[in-house]
């Protein structure tokens, strides 16, 4: 999920402004996905590029993974933190594709190192009748 960040100031001023909807003042980012030439490519990064920042370090360590990609605040935070250092057009939020298995019923767990634990998967057609 991808975020524009069109009116937001950065260090040195204006990222990109948004006064034109459809127009050269639209974020770079926006103007893009409608297929418009840009001066340049947009860029943005992925989630990951914030793992080696102390700042996300400091969030892995006190929350686990579950909590912080379910959690608006946290997810919004750990989204924006690389951002902040590199002020770049847009901005990958913070999430996981498994983060909707429990609201239909498949519980699982994030090891640190292992990586997704289901507690009851799905490996047959009678496993979806029980």
């Amino acid at each position: 999920f991808v975020v524009s960040l069109g009116g937001h100031r950065g260090r040195n001023g204006p990222v990109c402004m948004s006064a034109d909807q459809n127009g050269k003042d639209s974020p770079i980012l926006l103007r893009a996905a409608r297929g418009e030439l840009v001066e340049r490519p947009p860029v943005w990064l992925m989630r990951q590029a914030g793992r080696y920042m102390e700042a996300f370090r400091e969030y892995s360590d006190k929350y686990s993974f579950r909590h912080r990609s379910e959690t608006p605040e946290i997810a919004i935070e750990l989204s924006l933190q690389p951002w902040r250092a590199f002020q770049t057009d847009g901005v990958i939020m913070f999430s996981d594709i498994l983060t909707p298995l429990p609201a239909i019923g498949i519980e699982f767990d994030m090891i640190r190192g292992v990586g997704p634990r289901i507690s009851n998967p799905v490996r047959s057609f009678e496993d979806l009748q029980n």
